[in-house]
């Protein structure tokens, strides 16, 4: 009898923390997201669209470049090519008030890793990717 009054005891709190939780987690994933990503051909660039929380609409995204990869699949004949880009808030760490979004272009100019799957990050760990000819 004494375990599932201790049980009862407990449970609100339980859900006070658990609710917390989610509110931290939700708050976390918020924080910078992609919203459409295109190849445009006619000016050879990536255009994101970057959806982010903060104070003020001017935040600035910075391009970080990976190494391009080539991948070889027997079965798939030609090799593939891969290559990782970073999309960075320079004001990440900006507070929360209220959502925004930012047109981001990357050009493609004197890429040579073509044709390539561009995989696009920004944290928290979001990902997307895009075909470029």
């Amino acid at each position: 009898m004494k375990a599932s009054a201790i049980r009862r005891k407990r449970t609100p709190g339980l859900l006070i923390v658990s609710a917390v939780m989610m509110v931290a987690v939700t708050r976390a994933v918020m924080a910078d997201a992609f919203g459409p990503v295109r190849y445009n051909p006619k000016r050879d660039q990536i255009v994101v669209t970057m959806i982010y929380d903060g104070t003020n609409p001017d935040h600035h995204f910075s391009v970080q470049w990976g190494l391009c990869h080539k991948l070889q699949d027997q079965l798939q004949g030609p090799p593939r090519k891969i290559i990782n880009v970073g999309i960075l808030d320079e004001q990440g760490n900006d507070a929360a008030k209220k959502r925004y979004t930012k047109i981001v272009r990357v050009p493609l100019a004197g890429l040579s890793c073509r044709p390539a799957t561009v995989t696009l990050w920004t944290p928290p760990n979001q990902y997307t990717r895009v075909a470029i000819p």
